[in-house]
């Protein structure tokens, strides 16, 4: 055993798996922990109806966000990691240049939008309109915090990438909240943390970027050609991953959005808890992706199939081991886990154990969505989405109502919308292993004590 686990750290590929994807996972376990630690604040000073709306009220911004950006964000992992494994800098310089003209008028179009409608967008979630109209006004902000913490992702600042990510803004809203709380105990508190933090991280990541890449352009000779990408080059790139990346986030929020529509603030509270738990069984397979991502681009850009087959199947041997025995403590323990938030969380149990399910067979298959993202099969990927999407909104509409066909079997309230993100998390990624082995002729799942 010490002899092979010697060998495979002398590999090349899987060491900066395992060093950089290691720096990656204790980030994405202290921002997992931060995150409790900010959901558990809001839960014990505003309990699981304030803290439902707090999250319908940050979903409808990541919404409006996710348009904005127009796949900008993951088109700019892609280009880092090209210019950046060739030393061209001023190319990459010139990228964000045009970037940056994009997103602004992007975001401002989205922001008059998302004020506009936030009176409709307010009474069909069942919350405080005055919430979505604040959040209006910061989606540039948001925006170009989730582009410069990707692009940091594509240039392999993976530490960088992972405490913005995982747990900056998290991190500054419990310290604001616990300070606001010295003076008053609005509601509306954690919404001012939010919107504070955001301001923060967002000034802060834009700083770290611009460092990183002076740094690397003062360190290179002058490009002798330098690389432009017109408007239309960008968007025929950005707009199927925006489109992707659009199913793919509605497969997570659709849950909490026909919660709050059909049910109540509360519920979703509930359900937010047990998701926000569950996705500790994809802990690993996150902190995996934050380097496997660049690292696929590089290989398929240089037609290296045997090494993007290797990564790919040596990436998700490390998920599959880190994640097993995580998933085993939530299935003896679901109770213990979701009191911790208060005893109104408790009902979750069964929705908290469904989503592990779900989120187990999505670790297990690997970096699928992530493989085909970074090797020119966006369209691909986009298209499994959306049939998961349909699948996802479908079932939540069929299994949400407490009179639907299968509620004597304790399907249905937040138990229904668990067995639909389940369904639609198990299609999806089953659907682009059997892609992944069309496409490329090797699969991304481990089975354990089977040579390859």
């Amino acid at each position: 055993m010490k002899k092979r686990l010697q060998a495979a750290l002398e590999d090349k590929d899987f060491s900066e798996l395992f060093k950089k994807g290691g720096v990656s996972f204790f980030l994405r376990i202290g921002g997992q922990v931060v995150g409790f630690l900010l959901t558990l604040l809001i839960a014990q000073y505003f309990g699981a109806e304030g803290l439902g709306e707090y999250m319908l009220a940050v979903v409808v911004l990541r919404i409006f966000t996710l348009l904005a950006k127009l796949g900008m964000d993951t088109t700019s992992i892609r280009f880092s990691a090209s210019f950046a494994a060739q030393n061209k800098w001023k190319s990459l310089l010139f990228f964000f240049k045009k970037v940056y003209s994009i997103l602004i008028f992007s975001s401002l179009i989205f922001s008059f939008v998302m004020y506009f409608l936030s009176d409709i967008i307010a009474d069909f979630l069942n919350i405080n309109s005055e919430y979505i109209r604040t959040f209006s006004y910061f989606i540039l902000p948001m925006v170009f915090f989730v582009l410069h913490y990707q692009s940091l992702r594509g240039l392999k600042k993976i530490a960088a990438f992972s405490f913005y990510y995982r747990m900056s803004q998290a991190l500054f809203a419990i310290i604001i909240i616990l300070i606001l709380l010295q003076f008053s105990n609005d509601p509306s508190i954690p919404f001012y943390a939010y919107i504070i933090s955001l301001l923060l991280v967002s000034i802060l990541s834009f700083i770290s970027f611009w460092n990183v890449l002076k740094e690397k352009n003062n360190n290179y000779e002058e490009e002798i050609i330098i690389e432009h990408q017109t408007l239309k080059d960008i968007l025929v790139i950005a707009l199927p991953l925006m489109l992707a990346q659009s199913v793919q986030l509605i497969m997570v929020w659709t849950d909490k959005l026909m919660i709050g529509n059909m049910m109540s603030a509360m519920d979703v509270g509930i359900y937010g808890v047990a998701f926000k738990l569950s996705m500790f069984a994809s802990v690993t397979l996150m902190a995996i992706n934050s380097i496997a991502a660049p690292k696929f681009a590089e290989m398929y850009g240089e037609k290296n199939m045997k090494d993007l087959k290797k990564v790919a199947q040596k990436s998700t041997k490390m998920i599959f081991w880190s994640t097993l025995p995580l998933l085993i403590i939530f299935f003896l323990f679901p109770t213990f886990f979701l009191g911790i938030f208060g005893g109104e969380f408790k009902t979750g149990v069964n929705a908290f154990i469904i989503l592990s399910v779900g989120m187990l067979i999505s670790a297990f298959s690997g970096s699928v969505g992530n493989l085909l993202q970074m090797t020119g099969k966006q369209l691909v990927f986009m298209k499994i989405l959306i049939v998961g999407a349909i699948i996802n909104i479908g079932l939540n509409y069929l299994l949400i109502p407490a009179n639907n066909p299968f509620s004597e079997l304790g399907i249905s309230g937040i138990n229904g919308a668990a067995v639909a993100s389940m369904c639609s998390i198990i299609f999806w990624n089953l659907s682009m292993v059997l892609v992944v082995k069309k496409q490329f002729g090797f699969l991304t799942v481990y089975i354990p004590f089977r040579k390859r």
